[in-house]
């Protein structure tokens, strides 16, 4: 019996360090049981993309690094998607942000996670 590969969203609402890690945590597991993953980061997590900044969440106690996390959702097939919102809101440019990272309008997002089995938001 082959198993059916699942869409499943986490959406990230915020850039505090407990939101951040528990998306990332969430959003690598996911893309390591080999499920579609969607990452949604809304403008109020928008600044966790630019380069640099996910530096900040790391060593954090008892916490994984967040850049091996996000480095193993992309290699993993997992997509990282902003809000194209985050953009202007945190005075950013497309190239500001890390490489892989796709930008879209929240309604094109609506059509990418149709069909999803299940969502997370932090």
């Amino acid at each position: 019996m082959t198993e059916e590969i699942g869409k499943i969203v986490v959406i990230l609402n915020h850039d505090d360090a407990n939101s951040v890690m528990a998306a990332l945590v969430m959003a690598a597991a996911i893309a390591a049981t080999g499920d579609e993953v969607l990452l949604f980061i809304q403008p109020g997590g928008a600044k966790i993309v630019a380069q640099g900044e996910l530096e900040k969440y790391q060593g954090l106690k008892g916490q994984p690094d967040p850049v091996d996390l996000f480095d193993a959702i992309q290699v993993l097939d997992g997509r990282v998607i902003l809000c194209e919102l985050g953009l202007p809101i945190c005075d950013m440019t497309q190239e500001d942000l890390v490489d892989g990272v796709e930008v879209m309008m929240a309604s094109t997002f609506l059509f990418e996670a149709e069909g999803a089995r299940m969502s997370f938001s932090y």
